[in-house]
């Protein structure tokens, strides 16, 4: 049985009604809950099954519910909303956009690399801005690279890659651990060399 809160929740969706202080709570935590623990594996589950109709419905379904819980809290974000409340509502919108482009980019970064049932295992260094670290190349295309790393990168962060003393800069698109503590890391590559390319054509060859 739906409790008091989210029939009205649900109501107000539908028939444009104002929540009260303790209903905008409950909403917002529901939010909270879906953005932060539904929608991740909700996007692995989605990339892991592309071409998937039922997966697409599943994804597309959550996105739109997502959308107008965000529209309906937003509604009475002004009216009722708590200082506190509102920094929650922004940090979990931010969270879920930020949560959607690394999907897209994780995506064209698939597309793009085309990834191959075989891979390569090349010995690289990396420097994020704290040092050169080690690491391993194990994909490759002529402008993106995916690269196993010691931890998580954040998007966007920049990195100075070196292969067989060639170098080239580049931005983190995705950084994602597996079960086993591995950390692959998607590069798009913003500077090359034509050394660098030269070995990274050797590499895809």
């Amino acid at each position: 049985m739906l409790s008091k809160q989210r029939i009205a929740f649900v109501q107000g969706l539908f028939y444009e009604l104002s929540m009260t202080r303790e209903e905008f709570e409950s909403a917002l935590r529901e939010f909270e809950i879906q953005v932060r623990k539904r929608l991740p594996s909700m996007i692995n589950i989605y990339l892991v099954n592309k071409g998937n109709r039922e997966q697409a419905t599943a994804f597309s379904f959550l996105i739109e519910t997502l959308n107008r819980q965000k529209k309906a809290l937003l509604k009475d974000l002004s009216k009722v909303a708590r200082p506190a409340q509102k920094t929650r509502f922004f940090n979990v919108v931010h969270n879920m956009d930020s949560q959607l482009r690394s999907m897209n980019n994780k995506e064209a970064l698939q597309q793009q690399l085309k990834l191959r049932r075989r891979r390569i295992h090349t010995p690289a260094t990396y420097d994020i801005g704290s040092g050169p670290e080690q690491g391993n190349i194990l994909n490759v295309s002529e402008d993106a690279v995916l690269l196993e790393t010691k931890e998580k990168i954040s998007a966007d962060h920049e990195i100075r890659l070196t292969v067989s003393g060639k170098n080239a800069k580049g931005k983190a698109i995705w950084s994602i651990e597996d079960p086993g503590g591995e950390v692959e890391t998607g590069v798009k590559l913003t500077q090359i060399s034509e050394e660098f390319i030269d070995e990274i054509k050797k590499l895809i060859d």
